[in-house]
């Protein structure tokens, strides 16, 4: 008998894997009491009693499923309670306690304005110097100095303890970092001067890490030392150790643009190029019957002391579980499923975090890894041709187009770029990378003896400058790829929903599986487009601390009031929320703009009329330039930092219904704004506070 892919006969561990996936997600999208877990617990039980009351054989035989679903609810209990146990908040103790004592997580991390530091509370003292436990993760952010840059895993740092929430961004469309730090275990952060903080000593609380940790940074050193050039050696050290912090920006982004950023960060490709390179070295050990058995197991334990030099990603942790399992059944003799591997790896890193889930490095890469185990020999149709050149072309594309089946969607989704001309950099840096690999080991190690490596750095800096120069060309090109593509969640269930329909129907060659498939497509569509709402006129003030920006968009065209003159090349805040409507292009409107005049809009710095709605800025001295023999109506006025005025200022010329406070505007001054308003009974938003003010005018 015959059995699919993704049977459970064929994938055992899709069993326990769906049913943990249904309980974390549930329990992510629903919040559930505690005590509700215990229902399907309660059924779980239930149905695994019946299952073993004894009967005859074909009795035991139908009551199957009772097993199957007692199984499912079971798990799918443990995943939401698994969940749950992960993001318990933890309220900081009654009393006070000025200060905190922290084990640094990772190594200090340079941001535009300050190292940043993972780090996880142990103690907290108070005024007499007695302390308490207290575990908690915290994000902590130094002030650039020396001594910030050389913190390192295992520094225990004492500094005045502050911290403030993580908050959401209140403006529309903005990535949501308080949703991916609480994620990372972490929901407070600090900034820290020099003044505030003080290292106390060096007590990793994991010596296995710590070596891995300063093996890792001495090898980034022999990198930076090996007479390759800057952009060469971020290069190496991303490829080889999973170190990207100086791969400037815009190169990451090119690498983007090509198809090519898979290969900037340690996953199951540079994995299975270090296990070929292992395997080969150890070919001699295949002469003699011990040495067979003794070579799976080597490899594994280079894998894994690799995976956890690069910092054990979750891709990383995902190839090392998968080649565990494949090569324990190679020591062993028996048979092995790289998609039954596949499931386990899942199933057993949810049971360790179950935050990795929401990691776009974990979702990434078991989707681009399943695909290509699901549909890399479908694609690869030169795999019985005679000519060596054309089975390889044909493998190299085969596989390319399967990692993308599974992983472009949700590379989309995240980065919304979608790359065109993948292909073309696949089939050149595919087949070089295990060349670049094997130079930058041989380069490490002779560099680490002493040896003269001169030739073999040559060599390596040829080949990372040419893969430079593949992605800058190809992110150049003409329609390389599309930017701005903002994908709803809901497409990516569709996506994927078809994808697996699919596939079961082709692959079992099933009308009734087609036909669901085609069903499923053509409701969603239709509810889709039923329920679809073409975007409103709108008018936005933005959270910004910088400056004041006032959107105002509707189908014709997107403007915006802006007091300040923005630095080179920093686009105004919002220009998510703008892509996410359509607008790609927009005009700035400051002062000394020519009016714009058209029929739903009329905007004459710092004055503008919106369909119905008369608004205006209120900056330095433009709505002051204003001569008039009684009060203009104004529906909504927005104060930037630069009003220097009084509320009853303002009344004296205008009738105004509503004040928008920036945030821009200094708190106190905010404060007492809002407490003119208060007096004379005008309402008032306070944008710092109460986050972006967004209304929409009726057409």
């Amino acid at each position: 008998m015959t059995h699919s892919s993704l049977s459970a006969a064929r994938t055992p561990f899709i069993r326990l894997l769906v049913p943990l996936l249904a309980g974390i997600v549930g329990q992510e999208a629903l919040h559930l009491p505690t005590g509700l877990y215990l229902l399907p617990t309660l059924g779980g039980v239930v149905l695994w009693v019946l299952f073993a009351q004894r009967g005859n054989i074909e009795t035991q035989y139908r009551k199957r499923p009772l097993f199957g679903w007692g199984l499912f609810l079971l798990v799918l209990s443990l995943g939401a309670f698994l969940h749950t146990l992960g993001h318990r908040p933890q309220p900081l103790p009654q009393r006070f306690y000025p200060v905190a004592i922290a084990h640094i997580d990772q190594k200090a991390t340079e941001k535009p304005n300050a190292y940043y530091c993972p780090a996880t509370l142990t103690a907290l003292a108070d005024t007499s110097g007695r302390t308490v436990a207290y575990r908690k993760r915290v994000a902590l952010y130094f002030e650039k100095s020396l001594y910030a840059r050389r913190l390192t895993y295992g520094d225990r740092v004492a500094f005045a303890f502050q911290p403030r929430a993580i908050e959401a961004s209140s403006n529309p469309g903005d990535f949501d970092f308080a949703a991916y730090m609480r994620h990372q275990g972490i929901a407070r952060s600090q900034y820290l001067t020099d003044s505030q903080w003080r290292r106390l000593d060096h007590t990793p609380r994991s010596v296995f890490w710590e070596w891995a940790t300063s093996r890792q940074s001495q090898l980034a050193y022999t990198i930076d030392t090996c007479r390759l050039s800057p952009t060469s050696a971020a290069l190496l050290k991303a490829l080889l150790l999973g170190d990207r912090q100086d791969v400037p920006s815009e190169l990451q982004q090119s690498f983007s643009a090509a198809g090519l950023s898979h290969i900037l960060a340690v996953s199951g490709l540079h994995m299975g190029v270090m296990a070929s390179l292992v395997y080969l070295l150890l070919y001699p050990l295949a002469w003699s019957e011990a040495g067979r058995k003794l070579r799976p197991l080597l490899t594994l334990f280079v894998l894994w002391g690799y995976g956890c030099l690069t910092g054990l990603s979750p891709s990383t942790a995902r190839a090392c579980i998968m080649a565990s399992f494949l090569l324990t059944a190679d020591f062993l003799g028996r048979r092995n499923s790289s998609l039954n591997a596949l499931f386990a790896a899942a199933f057993f890193l949810l049971l360790y975090d179950t935050d990795l889930l929401f990691d776009v490095g974990f979702q990434m890469s078991f989707s681009a890894v399943a695909a290509i185990l699901l549909f890399y020999r479908r694609l690869h149709f030169g795999q019985n041709s005679p000519y060596r050149i054309i089975r390889w072309v044909s493998s190299c594309v085969a596989v390319s187009i399967a990692a993308q089946i599974g992983a472009l969607p949700i590379a989309v989704y995240y980065f919304h770029t979608l790359p065109l001309l993948f292909l073309v950099g696949n089939l050149v840096v595919l087949p070089l990378l295990p060349v670049i690999f094997g130079s930058g080991l041989l380069l490490l190690l002779l560099a680490t003896l002493h040896l003269p490596y001169g030739w073999i750095a040559a060599s390596t800096d040829l080949m990372l400058r040419f893969v430079e120069w593949l992605s800058l060309g190809i992110a150049r090109l003409p329609g390389s790829h599309i930017e701005g593509i903002w994908l709803a969640p809901r497409y990516l269930f569709l996506y994927f929903g078809t994808a697996i329909l699919g596939y079961i129907a082709i692959k079992n060659r099933s009308k009734k599986v087609l036909w669901l498939t085609l069903t499923f497509g053509i409701v969603f569509l239709a509810t889709d487009l039923s329920t679809y709402r073409p975007p409103r006129p709108e008018a936005v003030v933005y959270d910004d601390r910088q400056t004041t920006v006032v959107e105002l968009s509707d189908r014709e065209g997107c403007y915006l009031l802006l007091p300040d003159t923005l630095p080179p090349q920093q686009p105004p805040v919002g220009e998510a929320h703008r892509q996410q409507a359509g607008h790609r292009d927009y005009a700035l409107l400051q002062p000394g703009s020519t009016p714009v005049e058209k029929e739903s809009l009329f905007i004459a710095y710092p004055f503008a009329r919106f369909y119905a709605t008369r608004l205006l800025l209120l900056d330095g001295q433009e709505w002051q330039r204003v001569s008039t023999d009684r009060r203009l109506a104004i529906d909504h006025a927005v104060v930037d930092r630069r009003f220097t005025g009084r509320i009853a200022d303002v009344m004296r010329l205008f009738d105004v219904r509503h004040f928008i406070i920036g945030a821009n505007v200094h708190p106190s001054r905010a404060r007492r704004l809002i407490k003119e308003c208060f007096e004379q009974g005008i309402p008032c938003h306070d944008v710092r506070s109460q986050g972006a003010w967004i209304y929409s005018p009726a057409p």
